[in-house]
């Protein structure tokens, strides 16, 4: 999990960026338009790797010394999602599904494929959005998407998950009765030291290999809950993945300081 944590909790973020304010309102979904050059695929990788067995407690000290330990294994991720984002206050969840790809140390590529086409695309120092279905693109540094949000000041540091940890007031909230393969599933609650930022993130993970396939983000009056499959661990991704150039028909808005 160790930095692949990382990348999901990033996946969680991205699906509430903060949108500015003069970009264009949603409209209805039109016909698809301008695509850009298909992108290399990347290679299978591996299965998470697995570990034996513990009846030791689960403590925020042993969990840490895990996924230190992995984190300088790990050099690249891919996986798919299935993501419910819906308010608090109510009303019906908006699902959406898509692709993940991530390279240390700050490279990122999601694909949503529902409801509507969207890439977010980062290389480490640019962030890019493409609203296909409107055709527009929202283009901002990495460090002022960072920035922008409290919720993701602490999220965007891939390659350090072990560090992630010691900013956030992080305690085991739950752990399940062992399972016939001998495993247990636990949950980490995650809350930002500044007691006025308002967000929690809550992970579910297992002894088996410390990967966080269930992930809920509570923040500004929306719940997201994600779930990951298909995960691979260390495949071979071209850095092309994360180049993106806006189509040439595209509406292009920079942020923070648009037109």
């Amino acid at each position: 999990m160790r930095s692949s944590l990382l990348a999901s909790a990033v996946l969680i973020a991205a699906s509430v960026l903060p949108c500015p304010g003069w970009a264009k309102k949603p409209s209805p979904p039109a016909p698809a338009v301008g695509t850009e050059t298909s992108a290399p695929r990347p290679s299978p990788g591996t299965a998470m790797p697995l570990l034996p067995p513990t009846t030791a407690p689960i403590t925020v000290e042993s969990v840490f010394e895990r996924l230190a330990e992995f984190d300088a294994k790990m050099t690249s991720l891919a996986l798919s999602f299935r993501q419910s984002v819906r308010l608090e206050e109510g009303g019906a969840p908006q699902t959406k599904e898509g692709s993940l790809v991530f390279l240390k140390p700050k490279r990122l590529r999601l694909e949503y494929l529902r409801p509507e086409p969207q890439t977010v695309v980062s290389d480490g120092r640019t962030f890019w959005v493409w609203r296909k279905w409107i055709n527009q693109v929202i283009e901002s540094s990495f460090e002022d998407w960072r920035r922008n949000d409290p919720a993701l000041e602490g999220l965007l540091n891939f390659g350090n998950y072990a560090s992630l940890l010691k900013r956030y007031d992080v305690s085991v909230a739950s752990v399940s009765a062992r399972g016939a393969d001998g495993h247990r599933s636990f949950r980490l609650d995650l809350r930002p030291k500044a007691k006025d930022a308002g967000f929690v993130l809550s992970l579910t993970l297992s002894t088996k290999d410390y990967f966080p396939y269930d992930a809920r983000l509570t923040a500004s009056g929306a719940v997201v809950e994600s779930a990951f499959t298909d995960v691979r661990f260390n495949p071979d991704l071209s850095r092309s993945l994360f180049d993106f150039t806006p189509p040439k028909d595209a509406d292009v808005f920079r942020y923070p300081n648009g037109p």
